[in-house]
């Protein structure tokens, strides 16, 4: 299995395992007997055991990766919210193990936060943190979170950075649609670990830029202002994106109901 597509299947069970399932009552009896070896659970906590015995992969290629991948970000962040939502704490410590060379001899695994799709490694050890208090996942995460809104750095800072980051908006904006789950979630994920608003009020905005710009009236996205196609698994990124702005969004924000209306449509 890819590593995105261990992170989909265990959102996927992780979801029918928590969510109230509002349906007719047949439906509702469906998700309440399971054939032996089939629950969200059992499912979960196979995907969640293959990724931790899985080397760091590389998009598939035979080479290991030079930084930890956003497919692998995805999936150990998964494999967490699982953890939790299941009170698997040997399976939290067995994740935590896997994360323990890249605070030591294999810190050059850990990637630089000039984009977004090595900045939402941060979701990981701001993860970490919340299931086990250990300082050294905080800071991590929040330097991830926090270099998001600092000021544009490093090689891939162009005049559009400058442009965005004078609007308000984070320095990596690229109105590319998977940008709304990679900046919304390590974002969401500082705000819940250190409860400092500022985080998601940040994700928020920057959020309804993105609506503002790429949502169209059958409400779907188009993949970038430049690129006016139907993008699936893009759209599915907005869809998680807004579902982990929103399940943490405070209820009197200015902006969430306009994003609320935006994942309704």
């Amino acid at each position: 299995m890819k590593s995105a597509n261990l992170w989909l299947a265990g959102m996927v069970t992780l979801l029918s395992a928590t969510t109230p399932v509002r349906a007719q009552q047949s439906s509702i009896e469906a998700f309440k007997s399971w054939p032996k070896g089939t629950s969200p659970e059992e499912i979960g906590k196979k995907i969640a055991s293959r990724f931790i015995v899985t080397p760091h992969t590389n998009f598939n290629r035979s080479t290991p990766p030079k930084v930890i991948t956003y497919p692998e970000t995805c999936t150990w962040y998964g494999a967490l919210t699982f953890a939790k939502v299941t009170g698997n704490k040997a399976l939290t410590r067995q994740l935590a193990d896997r994360f323990e060379p890249l605070l030591g001899n294999r810190d050059t695994l850990v990637p630089v936060p000039d984009h977004v799709d090595y900045t939402v490694f941060g979701s990981v050890p701001l993860e970490l943190y919340m299931q086990t208090k250990d300082e050294r996942y905080l800071k991590l995460g929040k330097m991830f979170a926090d270099k998001q809104w600092g000021p544009p750095e490093g090689k891939r800072v162009t005049a559009e950075s400058h442009r965005f980051y004078n609007k308000g908006l984070t320095w990596q904006t690229r109105l590319w649609i998977d940008d709304m789950f990679m900046i919304t979630a390590v974002q969401s994920q500082a705000f819940r670990a250190t409860g400092n608003r500022m985080y998601i009020d940040k994700a928020a905005n920057e959020m309804v830029f993105y609506l503002d710009s790429l949502q169209q009236p059958n409400g779907l996205f188009y993949h970038a202002p430049d690129v006016p196609y139907f993008w699936g698994r893009g759209d599915g990124w907005m869809a998680v994106g807004m579902s982990e702005l929103l399940r943490s969004l405070p209820k009197d924000h200015p902006n969430r109901a306009r994003i609320m209306d935006g994942y309704k449509k």
